[in-house]
């Protein structure tokens, strides 16, 4: 584990996670700038701006959460089916790192709960979160919760506490003009086991207005200095730091298979479509064209197969 001394050696400009312990052990902590990774989200998938700022919280929560994943191929799945415009997002976080992620109603009206600040809490409304985590064991591990407030930090928060008992604290932001988005990001801070309810009353404290995470990045803070702010430890130990990004692992092989897994008799179905069949990736929107002699040869496959 490399320790890093000093937050100013975090003062990095492409979207990364920070990853630090304080108050003697006993607290964890996560910051991450996501700017970069929000606005491929949002040209992507061509989101209005309250659709990109849900989703841009999403993955930033999401990618906090991937810091616990071990192993090259685990993942963390975060699923919201809700009553608002939005009516869900699917966001899936890898153990390298990397975020992919959709909309199901990508262009929702714009409304704003005071001058400036988007309601996405109103874009989603009520429903449900559940988060699948893939560890590559038998089964994965599901928890799902209602939505508290749909603004997405705190319905984790809800999800960390009942599903996996980890008290935490989280905050997550969209920050958008008229040219797009200028920064996105997020900070996460959990107690760790054996911590004291001093620890607890003074996190308690250091959260009560506690200023945006985007308005400290417009004042020009990083990650490390976000947490250094919050924890105000002087003996806060910074452990890892590890760029992040939208990346979707899609590709015509992996689409092949999905074809396959149709089974013999909708493969045959497609296979009648004389220009052949194109497959469009929800997450990254790239086309695949599979032409007919393509599809009749992956029937042949599955016939083979049987």
């Amino acid at each position: 584990m490399c320790e890093i001394k000093k937050p100013a050696d975090l003062a990095m400009t492409q979207d990364h996670i920070v990853r630090a312990t304080a108050l003697r052990g006993m607290v964890r902590a996560f910051a991450c700038r996501t700017t970069q990774t929000c606005r491929d989200a949002a040209r992507i998938h061509g989101l209005s701006p309250i659709a990109a700022a849900a989703l841009g919280r999403l993955m930033s929560g999401v990618l906090m959460l991937t810091q616990d994943l071990s192993e090259p191929g685990d993942s963390i799945t975060a699923i919201i089916r809700c009553a608002g415009a939005l009516e869900g997002m699917t966001v899936i976080g890898e153990q390298d790192a990397t975020v992919r992620g959709t909309v199901l109603q990508p262009v929702v009206e714009t409304t704003y709960y005071h001058p400036g600040k988007l309601d996405v809490g109103a874009a989603i409304g009520k429903g449900t979160l559940t988060v699948v985590r893939d560890m590559h064991l038998k089964e994965p591990y599901v928890g799902r919760v209602e939505l508290v407030s749909g603004e997405i930090a705190e319905d984790i928060v809800q999800y960390l506490v009942i599903s996996e008992q980890i008290p935490t604290v989280m905050a997550l932001g969209v920050k958008m003009d008229k040219e797009g988005i200028t920064h996105g990001g997020g900070l996460m801070v959990q107690l760790l086991p054996g911590a004291d309810e001093d620890v607890i009353s003074y996190l308690e404290a250091r959260a009560a207005g506690f200023p945006d995470i985007t308005w400290l990045m417009e004042e020009g803070m990083t990650p490390a200095q976000i947490i250094d702010l919050f924890l105000g430890d002087p003996d806060i130990a910074y452990h890892t730091v590890t760029p992040c990004g939208y990346r979707c692992p899609c590709s015509r092989d992996r689409m092949e298979r999905n074809l396959i897994a149709l089974g013999h008799d909708e493969l045959a179905h497609l296979a009648a479509e004389p220009d052949g069949i194109e497959l469009v990736c929800h997450f990254c929107a790239t086309r695949y064209h599979f032409s007919k002699q393509s599809v009749e040869n992956l029937l042949i496959h599955t016939h083979t197969a049987m």
